[in-house]
């Protein structure tokens, strides 16, 4: 089939790359200032600069508990962020943003490119910690997301008094629609950017054993696990982020449909992320796309650009348990499958 989301997988970054260096990223910053370490809310707002909107951790947004699930504690802090009430999604066009940006606090950011700009509507997310935020994916192309992300990198630098951070750029996986924007990061001053290979990935993160080793890489008081997962694609990966409890799953577990292109190795990779999650206090297992309605087991037409009545982003340890017992139990003959939040769809 092909019609797997970001299924291309066609762009391909150079091996990692660091250009080194202690400088500040010396772009301008056209995120206004925030007094809580975020920019002010900017519901519907648009900087013209980069076309991109910001919403606070304000008004106009709802608690992680109350949209997420599963919020069992994680770290001090954890489970306390919140998300917006509603995602930018399809339906106005003429004023959404190209990206939303969003603080689930004042150290973690989950953008959304505009459904307006690709109908794969991916979501990225940003770690900060002492040494190095990371960035995980760069979206479908057509953005200006490298614009977007050095602003937020110099707000949260203004904010907390520094004059540098190291931006680690990664991919949940190589996909087209998640590594687009890589080529805007190449040659950057302060950032590095990892390719999306087995190969690369291994060597930068000290995997030794792939896809059954998982390691532990610290981001400067932040520690973020970084679980290897084929299944969906050979070189996709899952971060655990200790601070807020977020156990992002890339492709392999959203709202949405699953596609699945390599079964046995899928069912493993969901299995040995349920088991680290057992050890883990999961707050919230967090995709990449939304494809599915608010109504169970509904999902958009492949394709559609306007997303009315979406899904929530977060799920929950429950899903993700459901979908390992709904894999292992077809048995190794992977089948169609509609469940309330997700469709198990083989290729």
């Amino acid at each position: 089939m092909t019609f797997a989301c970001g299924d291309d997988g066609s762009t391909t970054p150079p091996q990692a790359e660091s250009s080194g260096g202690s400088a500040s990223t010396g772009r301008p910053t056209t995120v206004g200032p925030g007094s809580t370490g975020r920019p002010p809310s900017m519901t519907g707002g648009l900087d013209t600069s980069t076309g991109s909107a910001v919403d606070s951790t304000g008004s106009g947004s709802e608690s992680a508990d109350s949209e997420g699930s599963s919020s069992s504690g994680g770290a001090p802090g954890a489970c306390e962020g919140r998300f917006p009430a509603e995602w930018i999604n399809g339906t106005q066009c003429g004023t959404d943003p190209l990206i939303q940006v969003h603080y689930y606090d004042e150290d973690t950011v989950i953008l959304r490119q505009s459904l307006c700009t690709s109908f794969e509507g991916p979501f990225l997310y940003m770690f900060f910690g002492d040494e190095q935020v990371l960035l995980e994916d760069t979206g479908d192309g057509g953005i200006p997301v490298a614009d977007v992300v050095y602003q937020v990198v110099d707000q949260w630098l203004a904010d907390h008094g520094r004059e540098s951070v190291e931006l680690l750029v990664v991919n949940s996986h190589a996909h087209g629609d998640h590594v687009q924007g890589n080529a805007l990061f190449q040659g950057q001053p302060s950032t590095t950017v990892v390719s999306p290979t087995v190969g690369a990935l291994s060597a930068y993160f000290g995997i030794g054993a792939w896809p059954t080793e998982i390691v532990q890489h610290d981001l400067g008081g932040r520690l973020v696990d970084v679980i290897p997962i084929p299944g969906h694609q050979s070189a996709h990966i899952a971060l655990y982020d200790h601070q807020t409890g977020m156990l992002l799953t890339g492709d392999t577990l959203y709202p949405g449909r699953l596609y699945i292109a390599d079964f046995p190795e899928y069912v493993e990779s969901i299995e040995r992320m349920v088991a680290h999650a057992d050890q883990r206090e999961i707050c919230h297992v967090m995709g990449t796309h939304i494809e599915m309605t608010d109504q169970p087991g509904v999902d958009f037409p492949f394709g559609s650009t306007m997303h009315p009545q979406e899904h929530r982003l977060p799920l929950g340890l429950e899903h993700l348990v459901e979908l390992r017992d709904a894999v292992v139990a077809m048995g190794g003959q992977p089948v169609y499958e509609v469940h309330d939040d997700f469709i198990i769809f083989p290729l």
